[in-house]
């Protein structure tokens, strides 16, 4: 634990001095944004995040692909077995096989492309470009939640690491009464029972420090799990003022026209308003412009040879070659019902994901408001907690004197010293509670990356700016 002095911010002359030897050093330290930074580069969940938004953008590149034609290309080659009507009547006419086997050859090209298909090439294009957007508004949530969990988890560090300095701090001052105590028993001065009392207190000092250094071992693996490496020389942090929220009010205005989530969930409405008229394409018929060519030898028992003596090979020819060029038009008149059930189905979708959205707003607002308010009340608090320490400090420092002039028991001593030392840890538990308040409260505007000045990736912006993403 260093021995060094750090600075808490926004408190009076006098808590400072109460708290001057529990803060640690901030020079050479690792900064809450650098720990947000690097768990954005090596946390998986941001890695899942990530590649869902990257599949989604394939899906956009396979939407539109609609718009564009197939071109098909086939060819063969093998043995054809075949007996036909015009076999047969070969056979009765010139005195032929009926059966004729021959190896036939087939090479073909298409193209086709669709001209009109009820608009569903432009509605599944709108409806993965929305999906897309979702996906990377949901990749920016992650974010923004993983960032308030590595500075939870910075905090609870830095609040255990004070808290065993304090557990230290008064362990030493049990030490100290318990040799002056000590040694008045030794020299006939004491009792032994004062010395019994504070040799009890001393293994309770013993047993808090123990606890303060389990406690810290657990958030330094809590961290170490979130951010990918181990604390080292971390500092207290400095919330961006600037960007917090001066009224809850302002602090839901904030949180509907900045919250990630809230993006996501709207790219998911229209996602599903898309996929509701694309299902509706089909009750259009579908026109293509269809393109083929074909050069085909030896088909259905024709190798090119006459069967009548007095025709030559010229006057017959075996092979099959056509080029064919087509406007089609199909149009489904029934199939069961299927594609009003689709349009349905799509309608539900879009009644859930509004329910989805809803939902989401309520976890935003509610956790909008608990942040708010947990600032509100700490606030208040934290008045009354350090005058607390001030007082437990001045009446600690008076026993002590007067207990060296016979006024004050040692009870009285060990109490104070006690007290003082719970006075310190509630102040300092609710310090850290107030600092994580307000990067709750950044979290729940979509406010706490840009006030950490965390820059994310350019890859996070896709290939292209769909509608309704991130610009």
């Amino acid at each position: 634990m260093k021995n060094s002095v750090g600075h808490s911010l926004r408190r009076s002359v006098t808590a400072l001095a109460v708290a001057a030897t529990l803060l640690p050093a901030a020079a050479a330290a690792q900064s809450l944004e650098q720990a947000v930074a690097t768990a954005l580069d090596t946390n998986p969940q941001i890695r899942q995040a990530f590649n869902r938004f990257k599949a989604s953008e394939e899906q956009v590149n396979q939407a539109s692909a609609g718009y564009y034609p197939t071109i098909d290309f086939d060819a063969g080659i093998g043995r054809e077995w075949t007996e036909s009507p015009s076999t047969r009547r070969d056979s009765v006419i010139y005195g032929v096989d009926e059966e004729v086997e021959m190896t036939r050859r087939e090479i073909g090209v298409s193209l086709r492309q669709v001209l009109f298909s009820g608009f569903q090439t432009t509605n599944e294009v709108k409806r993965t470009e929305f999906e897309a957007s979702a996906e990377q508004w949901t990749l920016y949530a992650t974010a923004e939640d993983l960032a308030l969990e590595v500075s939870r988890a910075y905090l609870e560090f830095l609040r255990a690491e004070q808290i065993v300095g304090l557990a230290q701090h008064n362990l030493e001052s049990h030490q100290v009464i318990y040799g002056q105590v000590k040694q008045k028993t030794d020299s006939g001065l004491g009792s032994t029972a004062d010395l019994s009392q504070v040799t009890g207190r001393l293994a309770r000092a013993h047993s808090n420090l123990i606890s303060a250094q389990n406690n810290l071992s657990d958030a330094r693996i809590s961290y170490q799990r979130i951010v990918n490496r181990a604390p080292e020389d971390t500092r207290i942090p400095v919330p961006d003022a600037v960007m917090l929220p001066t009224s809850l009010e302002s602090a839901m205005e904030m949180a509907k026209a900045s919250h990630p989530t809230l993006k996501a969930a709207d790219n998911d409405i229209n996602a599903a308003k898309a996929q509701r008229a694309s299902a509706k394409g089909n009750y259009y018929p579908q026109v293509t412009f269809d393109l083929s060519a074909s050069w085909d030898d030896n088909l259905d028992g024709n190798d090119g040879t006459t069967a009548n003596p007095f025709d030559s090979p010229a006057d017959v020819g075996g092979n099959n070659d056509e080029i064919l060029a087509m406007v089609r038009v199909n149009y489904n008149l029934f199939s069961g019902g299927v594609d009003k059930a689709r349009e349905r189905e799509a309608a539900y979708s879009i009644n859930e994901s509004k329910a989805v959205r809803l939902n989401a707003y309520r976890d935003i607002e509610e956790g909008t408001t608990l942040a708010w308010n947990a600032r509100v009340f700490l606030k208040q608090q934290m008045q009354y907690l350090r005058q607390h320490v001030e007082a437990s400090t001045e009446t600690r420092n008076a026993y002590e004197d007067q207990f060296k002039l016979g006024q004050r028991t040692l009870i009285d001593v060990l109490d104070s010293e006690n007290e003082l030392f719970q006075a310190r840890r509630e102040y300092l538990t609710a310090e850290y509670d107030d600092l994580i308040a307000q990067y709750r409260l950044l979290n729940a505007t979509g406010q706490l990356l840009a006030s950490l000045r965390v820059t994310t990736p350019e890859v996070w912006k896709g290939d292209e700016n769909y509608e309704g993403g991130v610009k």
